[in-house]
């Protein structure tokens, strides 16, 4: 009897009694802890914890390393210009190296933030800097490497149960950061001055991460569910266990958000892009937070930290937007809520200024606002660059003349509740909501169409220019908002000694000269600051003016050419006269923005400059 069973055993023909040996042994790898090292899934989690503090820590001491520098050289030049020389040349030769090399550098060659298009409605986005690359392949390539760690020498089964298990951690511990470099109020962003285009990027690429893990860790589960008993296994398993069928939900949302987020897409229907993204990412953490808490996986308490950063957010955000564009105290009745006044001006531009319900100080200059106007875009935000803040006590509460309104300091009218801000921003018509915002002003009667709205921020404005004793700025088309409040602080320091700027040249390039108009209310008050002539010098280029009697060349403080810059020229005769260390700062369109770049990518080595972009890349 047991030489037949044994036989039978051996025989080719009783499948059916092989598939029942093996049968308990498969299944127990297509769920559960089966198969798969805890201890070695936990070591790669804390590598990678590990190796994102490390780059915290270091990427903060540079911070605070080059503050520190800033702000001895501010300190020693704002008042003694002997010292300016000293600061303007280079110590070293591997910094101004490490910065034209890899730190300025594009990917290749010189393109850097000049879109790739395939048309005119069709953008397949910038290429990133080399030392963005050299994050973006630290970041994949950890998570790869920690992907395939696995026991090779074991079967198939057991190899199968741990690459699900690994790729399920690291999807996880993964969204982390993904949900946090989302966030614009990121506290990374104000701690380690680094911009939101820098920290958007790496959530993209994380996010690619987590999707990938995803798919890994769901066809791992497939694999040897199908094993142990083919589709019927699989079926049955999405259908009756909700831990399953939530967890293709998350795997699903995942892959949705995977396609809809290429950049053609992404670029042509950014505020559907957005609106879409945001439920599909929020059906996906659902999906994940059920499934890891039907199975009772010790993961849980991370997917809450995920929902935690989530939500608090957008309670600070939503706090934020309440205190200063919506007030109910007594008495105030006409300033309850934020209007927004919107003028067309000339070259498809308008301007838009925000008369906000609290006083709300002059920001950093560079840094920009996220405008909210439900009359045209329901709950949607958009980011502009502030050109103007303005703070002052409106005509009709002006104090009467008293004994105790002339012992008043201006600290004290400081602290008065009824002071009015108004923040100003020019926005150049483009598609979807600029061009609505441009098309309603312009076809009123007036050219101006008043609303109400809120405002979000200040954000950005981390790079100062206060310790530069020359100061190039490069601007494109309305990439000036962003560069005027910079030469507003510059020159009003110069005059009053309190920063280190001896030279101010401000670049503009312009499609025609009625495009003056968008900032000629402003760059009048700055040419009233009292001792701009002797640091201030505007160079206005016309790219297409009707006529070349329309281009007429100053030669004061003001120049006006025809045609193009050239930033290599200009920045070659300035750097000969540099006074102190320089900066080079630059806000236009790609193409002008790179050229810009390359231009201070050949000079570092001459002396101390200082590349810095503002381009929104979202």
């Amino acid at each position: 009897m047991a030489s037949t069973e044994l036989a039978s055993r051996s025989s080719g023909n009783d499948t059916d009694t092989d598939t029942e040996i093996f049968k308990p042994k498969i299944l127990s790898f297509a769920s559960g802890l089966h198969g798969v090292n805890q201890d070695l899934n936990y070591v790669f989690v804390h590598a990678f914890v590990g190796v994102l503090i490390i780059a915290c820590v270091l990427t903060l001491g540079l911070r605070l390393m080059r503050r520190f520098s800033n702000y001895l050289r501010r300190i020693s030049t704002q008042t003694n210009s002997q010292q300016q020389f000293f600061w303007s040349m280079n110590q070293t030769r591997w910094w101004p190296a490490l910065k034209q090399h890899l730190l300025y550098a594009p990917f290749w060659r010189h393109r850097h933030n000049r879109e790739f298009q395939l048309s005119d409605a069709i953008s397949m986005g910038t290429l990133p800097s080399r030392f963005h690359t050299l994050m973006l392949l630290i970041l994949v390539g950890t998570n790869l490497t920690y992907i395939l760690v696995l026991p090779w020498y074991q079967a198939q089964p057991e190899i199968i149960a741990e690459l699900r298990a690994r790729s399920g951690v690291m999807a996880v511990i993964n969204l982390i950061p993904t949900m946090l470099f989302a966030m614009r109020n990121n506290p990374l962003i104000p701690l380690l001055q680094i911009s939101y285009d820098t920290f958007n990027l790496l959530h993209r690429w994380a996010a690619r991460v987590v999707i990938v893990d995803s798919l890994i860790h769901v066809f791992a589960w497939g694999a040897n569910t199908y094993r142990e008993g083919k589709m019927q296994a699989i079926s049955t398993s999405l259908a009756n266990t909700p831990s399953y069928t939530w967890g293709l939900v998350a795997t699903v949302c995942f892959a949705f958000i995977f396609l809809q987020a290429w950049g053609p897409i992404r670029h042509a229907f950014y505020e559907t892009f957005l609106n879409a993204h945001r439920l599909l990412a929020l059906f996906g953490v659902i999906g994940i937070y059920v499934h890891i808490d039907t199975h009772h996986l010790p993961q849980l308490f991370w997917i809450i930290i995920v929902i935690l950063i989530w939500v608090g957010e957008y309670i600070f955000r939503f706090a934020w937007v309440l205190y200063y564009n919506i007030s109910l105290l007594p008495g105030q009745q006409s300033k309850r809520l934020t209007r927004i006044t919107v003028e067309a001006l000339p070259s498809q531009a308008c301007r838009v200024t925000l008369a906000l319900v609290r006083p709300w100080g002059w920001p950093r200059p560079g840094c920009h606002v996220h405008v909210y106007m439900p009359t045209l875009s329901l709950w949607a935000s958009h980011p502009f660059s502030v050109a103007w803040t303005e703070t002052k006590m409106p005509q009709s509460s002006s104090l009467p003349v008293t004994e105790e309104t002339k012992r008043m300091t201006v600290a004290d009218l400081d602290l008065r509740e009824d002071k009015q801000t108004t923040v100003s921003l020019v926005v150049r018509a483009r598609t979807g909501f600029t061009r609505k915002l441009y098309d309603r002003a312009s076809s009123s009667a007036s050219g101006v169409y008043t609303t109400w709205g809120a405002i979000e921020g200040p954000y950005g404005g981390w790079d100062s220019l206060q310790s530069y004793g020359t100061v190039l700025m490069f601007a494109g088309g309305v990439g000036i908002t962003h560069q005027v409040g910079f030469v507003r602080q510059l020159v009003e320091g110069a005059h009053e000694g309190t920063v280190s700027a001896r030279k101010i040249i401000l670049v503009w390039s312009v499609p025609n000269t009625e495009a003056l108009e968008w900032v000629r209310p402003w760059m009048d008050e700055i040419l009233k600051i009292p001792g701009r002539r002797e640091v201030l010098k505007i160079l206005l280029f016309v790219t297409k003016p009707r006529s070349h009697n329309e281009v007429i060349s100053g030669t004061g403080t003001v120049q006006m050419f025809p045609g193009r810059c050239n930033p290599q020229t200009i920045l070659d005769r300035e750097l000969v006269d540099r006074v102190g260390a320089m900066a080079v700062t630059v806000c236009g369109p790609g193409a002008f923005a790179d050229s810009v770049r390359a231009a201070a990518r050949r000079r570092v080595g001459k002396g101390v400059l200082d590349f810095i972009e503002e381009a929104f890349t979202y």
